[in-house]
């Protein structure tokens, strides 16, 4: 017989067992679980430029602040001191070293002051930290033509690093050319302290550079001069006032960073923080890398876990197949077994026919093997063996029974589907047989008409079975003829049962006897 669920599969369709369902679904989790972090992680490095770029456009912002703040205060100061009354270098002296010192604290870093004559010589100095003559230093050659003041990068006397050289020029009292200039160095540690408070990362560096392109301080510093002027990302910088750009290779050392940058205009100077590239998706390798290292035992785990659990599904599958089939060989074993019982049985009925004995014998004992025989012709149409149906085997019974008796006998039956075992089936079908096989013989004997009331009711845990006809009766007392109150109270017994006979207007047989325990 064809299943329905495969009749109705498409053809050529290929069904899903349970344990490829279980890969399928544990396969299908890794990847959405994958799937999902790559969505993050691609997130992650999506926003991390942006975020990156955000960090140092603040940190320029910041820097731009801050160098506006003391280079412009230092220029304000040697602006003053260019034009007050010892604006000539040669009326300075150490008298006039506390008055100077008391100025140059209120700038908010190291700085070195000095007074140079209009040929470059030093005069005077707070302390002596700069070079002695400037002379052929190109900021004082600019001094001396148009430029009124000037700054750029100079290395400090013994400093490591270079610093801020703010140059003023003092003029002659009488008109006639400069007298000399002043200069102011500011140390560029204000530069490191900077850089150490924005924490932007390793490689990242902060700047102060001309609009040229020439770089006036840096941290970490050069170790030589430097003009980026002609850098991609610089020219588009020198254009806007503030914003941003990626550096492909830093022309310092070739470190590829982001770049945020802000002109000072009151300076000629733009500031720029620069974040290394490195740095901006370091921290996002080292995290997708060490949830790859707890993702990918788990979801490995999780694959080879599907796999055992398929394979032990398979196993156990193919068990429940060969069990099934099994089955189903007994099924038709017993089928068959039932089915042979019951032609044996017809074929014995028909030898009995044969033989030489009262036609009232034939009839009884060909009645009898007709009940046992339906006892197994209802079990192999049944796929219970365990059971049989009471309600479907003694119908057939009753109405075998039936045939070839009086026609003026009506049977009304009122029979509940209940179910006995399949040991009670056989004895309950003969007591049925006898009791209804007496009634036409005995309560209807002389051919009169009658009712036959056979019903069958479930009680609990026992059935009850009533025989009711409105025949002539009987004496209870007189002595039983025959073998069919034998067969019958023997047959009783062995099925655990209580029966009765009792006699009114007809006779009345009762039965109560064990049924089948409920399935489930």
């Amino acid at each position: 017989m064809t299943d329905p669920a495969l009749a109705t599969r498409a053809p050529g369709a290929k069904s899903w067992d349970a344990a490829a369902v279980v890969v399928a679904a544990c396969t299908g989790l890794v990847i959405v679980i994958f799937a999902i972090f790559g969505l993050l992680v691609w997130q992650a490095y999506a926003s991390a430029g942006p975020r990156a770029e955000r960090e140092a456009q603040a940190s320029a912002d910041l820097l731009a602040e801050e160098a506006q703040w003391l280079v412009g205060g230092a220029l304000t100061l040697i602006t003053h001191l260019s034009t007050d009354a010892l604006r000539n270098p040669a009326q300075i002296t150490t008298a006039d070293k506390p008055e100077l010192d008391q100025l140059l604290k209120t700038l908010p870093a190291d700085v070195e002051l000095a007074y140079y004559d209009a040929n470059g010589d030093v005069r005077f100095g707070t302390p002596f930290m700069l070079p002695q003559s400037i002379a052929a230093a190109r900021f004082f050659t600019n001094l001396a033509g148009a430029t009124e003041w000037t700054i750029t990068a100079q290395p400090l006397a013994g400093r490591q690093t270079p610093g801020i050289i703010l140059a003023k020029r003092i003029e002659r009292p009488d008109g006639d050319g400069p007298a000399g200039a002043v200069v102011l160095a500011i140390d560029t540690a204000f530069l490191e302290r900077h850089w150490t408070a924005q924490d932007l990362g390793q490689d990242s560096t902060i700047s102060l550079i001309e609009r040229s392109g020439a770089v006036v301080a840096r941290y970490p510093a050069l170790t030589g001069p430097l003009n980026v002027g002609t850098q991609p990302g610089f020219v588009s910088a020198a254009a806007a006032d503030s914003g941003t750009y990626w550096s492909d290779s830093s022309p310092a050392d070739g470190v590829a960073r982001v770049v945020g940058f802000r002109h000072i205009p009151a300076l000629n100077l733009i500031a720029l923080a620069s974040i290394s590239r490195d740095t901006v998706y370091a921290g996002i390798l080292n995290s997708t890398l060490i949830v790859l290292a707890l993702l990918g035992p788990i979801a490995l785990a999780l694959l080879l876990g599907s796999i055992q659990i398929a394979r032990e599904i398979r196993r156990r599958e193919a068990t429940m197949a060969r069990l099934s089939e099994a089955v189903a060989q007994n099924e038709v074993l017993f089928r068959e077994i039932h089915h042979r019982v019951k032609n044996n049985l017809q074929s014995v009925r028909a030898l009995l026919q044969l033989q030489p004995i009262p036609r009232e014998i034939k009839a009884d004992m060909g009645q009898r093997i007709a009940a046992m025989s339906a006892v197994h012709e209802q079990i192999y149409r049944s796929s219970d063996f365990r059971s049989v149906s009471v309600k479907d085997y003694l119908g057939n019974l009753i109405e075998n029974i039936r045939v070839g008796q009086s026609t003026e006998v009506e049977i009304h039956l009122d029979l509940e589907d209940v179910a006995v075992d399949k040991d009670t089936a056989t004895p309950l079908a003969l007591i049925v047989n006898e009791v209804i096989s007496n009634a036409f013989k005995h309560a209807f004997s002389d051919g009169r008409a009658g009712t036959l009331n056979i019903s069958l009711k479930r009680e609990g845990d026992r059935g009850h079975l009533i025989v009711e006809d409105n025949g002539v009766g009987f004496d209870p007392a007189a002595p039983a003829k025959g073998i069919g109150h034998k067969l019958i109270a023997a047959l009783t017994q062995q099925i655990d049962g209580e029966a009765s006979f009792s006699s009114g207007q007809g006779s009345r047989f009762d039965l109560t006897f064990p049924l089948a325990p409920a399935a489930g």
